[in-house]
């Protein structure tokens, strides 16, 4: 704890007072300031030591603030309290702060944005903004967007749906012909939609940021004549929903700004108390589940960081609801809450994807520099139906002609322009019920979640310029081809974090340096080429209504199946002939994935046992006949904060009489990690043998010295799930039929309405 002299704003905690019968003093002046000694600790952003996905689980899994930013072997949590750091402390981490007071970063973030305020008239922004927005003003963009005489029949306001308290949550949809001369959606021509998210998290300002100057960049570019707009354009349909949380959002934004520094006579800054009210607020304003509150309350409460009231709605979509990386704990940054889609936020969102075919999709988030896929569970984790949750199914797709369009090769092109890592949702840590997970699952579209910005939920506004508009490929001196993939040049490499998954050495390319403006545009050429989704076609009489649905069961965590519908409709035009672009007919939830399917076990050892800090101790397991695999799960349970937390900080080596087992080539057989604790999967060349074998477990983090082993040999059945194949039911006027069309493909249904 330290005794600090804070300069108070006291707007947040006037309206408070006032709302509880309670009148405060006059103030002096009309910048509301108070000087007075407050005892608090101040809030720090600490980069926590976490060299494994075990230990990047396990660290989520302690209750604390724990954000999507971190490097090799690290993760970064935000320390609200002397509490958190005795939790992190007694759970055996060690950590580096990075940024000491939160709150005097932000003080000098406000500084910041003054200076570049003043300096700048114009910035290189689309909308050439040089402050961050307030809620209010993207309400009143959207409009100005989409009754701009110059954009008629281009842009449309789209009513998504009311958040909690009863604030609009609104998009813009962008297309040719997508508008009537009001602004008002036109009915949807089957065209594929591009879709993009900000804001789940109400502190992720950026995340807001970027996709709304993308809605101005799409306009402004179509106006000027860029041909690749105008063919993105006209041959698909962007959909912008700048925030996707207005409750929380608008509490984070009025607590956590500052006057204008510019506005204070003696330049003196005025800031908050303790960590800054709902400066930092995570979740969405739940008071209590299933109750709703009066509108405009989520302010009088302050929830600083993630915890407090709320719900996290990117852990309350219905993928795999329930499971690794969300709590059920209501105060926990991460809560799910009561069930999949109890807040009116994702049920309105669930409805958008539900009744679209969007082929791809942007959620943003703040902070980390990453470009997240689905799967957000350890492909190895065992799920729901009993089998490993496997990679997506679309990780690796090659299209007709043999180019690899998967889901890894597309997040490598935007990652090649961001410079952000392009790796998997679980490599972060596991999460479940996330919005990218349940979109790709639900409809088979390609899904990413950007974590943007280096390490700051609001960091300096320049800094958003900067990774809006990154550096232009020419002044990197690299070229792109047709697709947007950087013709290979002398320059700065980055390597993809899975790159091998598909086959072959890890993928290594050039930052190109376009920066998300370009990243957004390849998702966009993603969303409209036709070698990634699939196209039925057909004809009918024009003016017909043509619907294309499915329904289809996707598991919870706990196995209970959860009914979806997707189902969206197009009007036939006067010529009677109609493409409808879609899905593939097969979601990738019973889509065949690449995971290893084991038999029952041969053999198998379970004991515990104690190992010092960097010593070892071993353990024998007598196979009796040969077999593929040895599979290895070590782990340590200890108490925090009144709970049991198992962790994986061992480490296990696969012995045979007191040698390393080798494969041909004499080198030790590495394990893969296998499953959300310390698994390991011990698989040589030539399988396992018969006989003993001696599995030796090393201490490499002085947690605690006791441990549990559990191992197994077993048989590998197969690589891949079995696919089961669905279908689309494609209607009109009363006439359906049935079509199983797969990704890339497309089917010519004939004369539909008959």
């Amino acid at each position: 704890m330290r005794n600090r002299h804070r300069t108070l704003v006291l707007a947040p905690l006037m309206i408070a007072m006032m709302a509880f019968g309670l009148t405060p003093a006059p103030a002096a002046t009309p910048s509301l300031v108070l000087t007075d000694a407050v005892d608090y600790y101040a809030p720090q952003l600490v980069s926590v030591d976490a060299p494994s996905a075990a230990h990047r689980n396990a660290l989520a899994s302690l209750g604390l603030d724990v954000t999507e930013h971190g490097s090799a072997g690290h993760l970064d949590v935000v320390l609200h309290s002397a509490l958190d750091e005795q939790v992190l402390r007694e759970a055996g981490f060690t950590w580096q702060v990075e940024i000491a007071d939160l709150i005097a970063r932000e003080v000098e973030r406000v500084r910041l944005d003054a200076a570049y305020a003043e300096a700048t008239d114009v910035s290189p922004l689309p909308s050439g903004r040089d402050t961050y927005r307030m809620l209010d003003d993207y309400y009143s963009e959207i409009e100005d967007l989409v009754s701009d005489p110059a954009n008629a029949g281009l842009a449309a306001r789209v009513p998504v749906g009311t958040s909690l308290e009863g604030r609009p949550l609104t998009g813009i949809e962008i297309g040719v012909g997508v508008a009537d001369a009001q602004g008002d959606l036109l009915p949807d021509d089957g065209r594929p939609v591009f879709l993009m998210f900000g804001v789940h998290h109400a502190r992720e300002w950026p995340s807001a940021e970027l996709p709304m100057e993308f809605a101005h960049d799409l306009l402004a570019s179509y106006h000027a004549g860029d041909a690749r707009v105008v063919d993105l354009l006209t041959r698909g349909r962007a959909l912008i929903m700048p925030v996707s949380n207005p409750d929380g959002f608008d509490a984070s934004r009025t607590s956590g700004e500052y006057v204008d520094l510019r506005a204070v006579d003696n330049g003196d800054i005025v800031s908050i108390l303790a960590t800054p009210g709902n400066a930092y607020k995570r979740k969405n304003c739940r008071y209590v589940d299933g109750q709703t509150q009066p509108a405009g309350t989520c302010i009088l409460v302050p929830s600083p960081g993630g915890f407090g009231v709320g719900i996290d709605l990117n852990r309350n979509y219905g993928a795999l609801w329930g499971g690794p990386g969300a709590s059920g704990d209501f105060s926990s940054a991460t809560y799910r809450g009561p069930e999949p889609f109890s807040e009116p936020e994702t049920q309105a969102i669930r409805d958008l994807i539900s009744t679209r075919q969007v082929t791809t999709l942007i959620t943003n988030h703040t902070s980390g520099e990453l470009i997240l896929r689905p799967v957000g569970v350890q492909p190895s984790t065992i799920g729901p139906d009993g089998s490993p949750i496997g990679f997506a199914p679309d990780e690796c797709f090659t299209d007709a002609d043999g180019t690899d369009r998967g889901m890894q090769a597309i997040g490598e092109m935007m990652a090649a322009q961001n410079g952000y890592s392009n790796q998997f949702g679980w490599e972060l840590y596991d999460t479940t019920g996330t919005t990218e997970d349940y979109s790709y699952n639900a409809t088979g579209g390609y899904g990413y979640t950007f974590e943007n910005m280096a390490g700051e939920f609001h960091p300096p506004y320049e800094q958003v310029v900067e990774a809006y508009t990154g550096e232009a490929p020419a002044a990197a001196g690299v070229t792109l081809d047709a697709d947007g993939r950087p013709v290979r040049a002398n320059g700065t490499l980055l390597t993809t974090a899975a790159g091998d998954t598909c086959g072959g050495e890890p993928v290594t390319h050039e930052v190109v340096g376009g920066g998300n403006r370009e990243a957004f545009l390849i998702a966009f050429a993603n969303a409209v080429d036709t070698a990634t989704h699939a196209t039925i076609t057909g004809s009918a009489a024009p003016g017909s209504e043509i619907t294309v649905s499915r329904t289809g069961d996707f598991p919870l965590w706990d196995g209970t199946p959860l009914t979806d519908t997707v189902t969206t409709t197009m009007v036939a035009d006067d010529s009677g002939a109609f493409t409808f672009h879609v899905n593939p007919s097969t979601r990738p939830f019973v889509d065949s994935r690449k995971a290893p399917q084991l038999g029952d076990p041969i053999a198998a050892v379970e004991t515990s046992g104690t190992a010092a800090p960097t010593r070892s101790a071993t353990h024998d397991l007598v196979v009796p006949a040969d077999t593929d695999v040895i599979r290895a799960t070590v782990s340590t349970s200890i108490p925090v904060n009144g709970q049991v937390v198992t962790y994986g900080e061992m480490h296990v080596a696969l012995l045979r009489n007191g040698f390393p087992v080798t494969d041909d080539d004499g080198q030790p057989v590495e394990a893969t990690e296998f499953g959300p604790v310390n698994t390991f999967l011990f698989r040589p060349e030539d399988g396992i043998e018969a006989g003993t074998y001696t599995l030796e477990v090393s201490n490499n983090l002085a947690v605690t010295s006791g441990y549990d082993l559990v191992a197994y040999a077993q048989d590998v059945l197969g690589e891949e799930t079995v696919r089961t194949p669905e279908t689309w039911t494609v209607s009109c006027n009363g006439i359906s039929t049935e079509v199983l069309v797969d990704r890339g493909g497309s089917i010519d249904v004939g004369d539909l309405c008959g």
